[in-house]
């Protein structure tokens, strides 16, 4: 499918200056630089104070296995991308090990992480693992209409393009908006995906804004 260019009013992320000057040079495959500009996508996805990625959520990503492959094609790349100094392989005791980007000012963070093991690990919110589609489809039938072959069709379009807990929240603001329709739906998270959800201050974005309210 050829990309049709971006929105307007996209939302910009931030990235470090050397992924486009120096790294540009040392990432010798295309497959290195899809799990670094991955890996720096969901860590502006995750709240809290320690933010990492753990292994299991990039062997799940969606968007990495079509784009990589299966698990063992991801972690050759992960491999590479680790060797070459970018990120920092973290190894958890009793847990799956995890990622952070390779900066001077959190190597303190290395031991910090790698003592939180799986029963403990409160600091970060994990991506999407799980194909988490019949979720969405038995959510969408209960609160908004009949699931016909087309809402499952953009249903499952609008999982691989964002985070399921947006979907979520978008069908529970249709719903208190008593507009139940897949239209307004998507009209939510392509605003949330352009100009961000915003923050309420307390570190929860808010449920919807005045501009929402009005779709």
């Amino acid at each position: 499918m050829t990309f049709k260019g971006f929105p307007r009013g996209v939302r910009y992320l931030p990235v470090p200056a050397p992924v486009f000057g120096p790294l540009l040079e040392q990432i010798k495959d295309a497959s290195g630089f899809i799990i670094t500009l991955r890996i720096i996508w969901m860590l502006q996805q995750k709240k809290g104070r320690i933010r990492f990625v753990a292994s299991e959520e990039l062997y799940g990503d969606k968007i990495l296995s079509r784009a990589l492959g299966n698990k063992d094609s991801i972690e050759t790349s992960i491999d590479s991308v680790v060797r070459g100094g970018i990120l920092l392989r973290i190894k958890r005791e009793n847990a799956s090990d995890v990622f952070i980007l390779n900066f001077e000012e959190d190597h303190h963070l290395v031991s910090s992480i790698g003592s939180i093991d799986e029963g403990t690990d409160l600091y970060t919110e994990p991506w999407e693992i799980e194909n988490n589609s019949p979720k969405i489809y038995s959510l969408y039938e209960q609160n908004v209409g009949i699931l016909t072959p087309i809402i499952a069709e953009k249903l499952t379009e609008a999982e691989d393009k964002y985070p399921t807990e947006w979907i979520i929240e978008a069908v529970g603001i249709a719903v208190e908006q008593n507009h139940r329709s897949w239209a307004y739906i998507s009209r939510i998270l392509e605003r949330w995906y352009t100009e961000g959800r915003g923050d309420s201050g307390d570190g929860k974005p808010p449920r919807y804004t005045k501009i929402d309210r009005l779709l």
